[in-house]
Formats: C-alpha cells, structure tokens, sequence
C-alpha cells in the first residue's frame, strides 16, 4: 500500500506541474505576441516568446519526469504483487433463489 500512496501523489504532482506550467507558457506566449507598438509592430519577436516561456518548459520537464516517476513506481509495485502471487483457495458463497 505504501507503493500505491507513493505512486499516487508522484503521479498526482507531476501532473499539476505539468499542466499548470504549460497553461501559463500558453497564455504568456500569447499575450507576447498579441502586443504591438504604438506604429502597429509587434513588441516581442517570436524567439523572445520562446525564451521567456524557458522556465516552464524546464518545470514542465520535471512535471513529466515526475509523472514518468509515478507510473514506474506502479509497474514495479504491480510486478511484484504478481511475482509474489499465491494461490488462494476461496469459498464461494451459494446464492440464495429470489423471492417473489
């Protein structure tokens, strides 16, 4: 169980970091390059776009590693939960018949 917990909440962080990263890249590249000069050019160029979103691709980067993390973690946990699988011998309760 503590691998799931483990599992879980890496996954879990990995993706909000991912996601919010990559939303506030989106809206700032955005608003980059819907910003012009007052003669109508554009105030930022494209690379200047690019590098100022930087950061949150190096932060989207750790939210995918993190996330990639979280799913091995449940491949190795799922992998050792059948390895040390036995078989159990389990009664099977008999249905009562329905009742009109």
């Amino acid at each position: 169980m503590r691998l799931v917990d483990i599992h879980f909440w890496v996954a879990t962080i990995g993706v909000v970091l991912y996601i919010s990263s990559m939303w506030i890249a989106g809206v700032m590249q955005g608003l980059m390059w819907r910003a012009v000069n007052p003669d109508g050019t554009l105030t930022y160029t494209f690379v200047e776009g690019v590098k100022a979103t930087y950061p949150y691709y190096v932060i989207r980067l750790s939210g995918g590693l993190l996330y990639l993390t979280g799913m091995l973690t449940m491949a190795y946990n799922t992998f050792m939960t059948m390895r040390n699988s036995a078989e159990v011998q389990s009664r099977i309760p008999a249905l009562l018949p329905a009742q009109a």
